[in-house]
């Protein structure tokens, strides 16, 4: 078969000349456009699905709240949400607020039925007092719960290295308290998306889903152990899916939902998420046929608590909006399943 498509390759070009793609097949971004058009009409939407219910948030503040990070505490659920000066509408217009310019996290404090009580600016100025270059605000705080104190790893911007790392924090009340960059088993300028779970007395964290790689810490201010079979060489092509929530457990092993790489369409990028199904040693079970969380666009989960009779995600809309959704285990049940969820 190689033999014949290479003598039909040439062939091709002495009839047609250079340009005989173009005449004979269709090029690599019209497949690309139709493989995105074929996305955004066939992928339901996980908001229309029986059962699934969003949480309104009523929050006052002077830029809109974005890809938020929830978690249980003793006295309800304590949040975090980025907030920009710059808005984003349509997924592609982006408008700077004159007025508050100051990029921020909030930190919010929930009671049991997730009425925001009170909210503060999370203060980051422990990150900028040495002359290393790491700028806030952090992007896309991930929350967990180590040994009762509350931690969180983020994305942080060296401004003097044009790279952006992974940074552990620790917080008390609105304060970051203790932070520690983390360093790039791959040596790169760019490190985003790792997931965290607390597992066997240990701290894991999620490097890739695609090959499954999976960094060890005792605690959140130990080194980091590369497994023995790390690939550290940086792959030529975008991991496929992405980090994504937090791990809970869920039967009996734990349960995520995780973005795919994004998808160019109309202009601007789209999102769809995936249930994945691990197994008690965080071996890959199962992953889930896509999904939409509510909009065909830019939607990035950042954290999932577990509930009697199922879980809350938290994500961020359009880079401008802060949602919570509680979804039934039937959903997931469904969605994780071989049956269809048309």
């Amino acid at each position: 078969m190689k033999s014949a498509f290479r003598i039909d390759h040439i062939l091709l070009r002495i009839l047609f000349g250079r340009r005989w793609r173009e005449k004979v097949w269709a090029s690599k971004a019209d497949v690309a456009r139709l493989q995105a058009h074929i996305t955004a009409t066939t992928t339901p939407f996980l908001i229309n699905l029986d059962g699934v219910k969003r949480i309104k948030l009523s929050l006052s503040i002077p830029n809109p709240a974005y890809n938020p990070s929830l978690l249980k505490i003793p006295s309800g659920y304590l949040m975090t949400a980025r907030s920009s000066a710059v808005h984003v509408f349509n997924d592609r217009v982006c408008v700077t607020n004159p007025d508050a310019p100051k990029d921020v996290n909030y930190v919010m404090w929930l009671d049991a039925q997730l009425n925001i009580i009170k909210y503060d600016i999370l203060d980051e100025s422990l990150l900028s007092k040495d002359a290393s270059g790491w700028t806030s605000a952090l992007e896309d705080i991930r929350l967990f719960d180590w040994k009762g104190e509350v931690w969180g790893i983020a994305a942080v911007g060296n401004r003097l290295e044009g790279a952006i790392g992974q940074v552990m924090v620790r917080l008390d009340g609105h304060r970051i308290t203790q932070y520690r960059i983390l360093p790039s088993p791959r040596e790169q300028k760019v490190e985003k998306n790792w997931i965290p779970v607390a597992h066997a007395s240990q701290l894991k964290l999620i490097y890739s889903l695609e090959p499954l790689q999976i960094l060890s810490m005792h605690s959140p201010t130990e080194p980091i152990c590369l497994p023995d079979k790390f690939d550290s060489v940086a792959a030529e092509v975008p991991y496929p899916y992405r980090g994504g929530s937090n791990l809970v457990p869920y039967a009996d092993g734990y349960l995520a939902v995780v973005h795919s790489a994004p998808i160019a369409y109309q202009g601007a990028r789209m999102y769809t998420h995936h249930f994945v199904l691990f197994s008690p040693d965080l071996q890959i079970i199962e992953i889930s046929r896509p999904f939409f969380i509510e909009h065909i666009g830019i939607e990035i989960v950042v954290s999932m608590v577990l509930q009697d009779d199922g879980v809350i995600i938290s994500y961020g809309v359009g880079d401008r909006l802060c949602r919570l959704l509680k979804i039934p285990h039937a959903v997931i049940d469904r969605l994780i399943s071989c049956e269809s969820i048309i």
